[in-house]
């Protein structure tokens, strides 16, 4: 009973190398390129927008502002996701502090916003919203069909 327990362990052992060693010949084959993704994101949010060259220097340096903001809210929650507590109470601290992030993500949207609303159009600021949302969408797509 004892060998068909070691066994299935070794066999899960195996097939987990395996698919690590795809996954990393997969991204090895095409790296993400944030500079790219940026440049990209900017082409297709002036496009959808229909911004000028004026609204996009006034807008793009405020814009990465808060995406900057944003990445760093995000790597606080992806620290916090690692591993699983060890107890119900670090549990609830981990749950807690999440929510606290998320809501800080939220407020910082919300701020971002209003400074957008100050210096574009509402109509604009939908646009922009709208093309982002795509944008993202679509890469990820993308990127999944790569995958498999």
């Amino acid at each position: 009973m004892q060998n068909i327990h070691h066994d299935m362990a070794l066999k899960r052992i195996i097939l987990l190398i395996l698919l690590s060693v795809g996954v990393m010949t997969v991204g090895a084959q095409e790296k993400f390129n944030p500079v790219q993704f940026r440049a990209n994101l900017h082409k297709r949010i002036v496009i959808e927008a229909q911004l000028s060259q004026e609204e996009s220097e006034i807008f793009f340096p405020i814009y990465d502002e808060m995406k900057e903001k944003q990445r760093a809210i995000h790597k606080q929650m992806k620290e916090l996701s690692q591993l699983k507590p060890a107890s119900d109470a670090a549990c609830k601290s981990v749950i807690l502090k999440r929510d606290k992030l998320e809501m800080q993500m939220k407020q910082l949207e919300s701020s971002y916003h209003n400074r957008f609303l100050k210096i574009l159009s509402p109509s604009k600021v939908y646009d922009i919203l709208r093309a982002e949302s795509r944008f993202h969408r679509e890469t990820f797509r993308k990127m999944a069909k790569k995958c498999h």
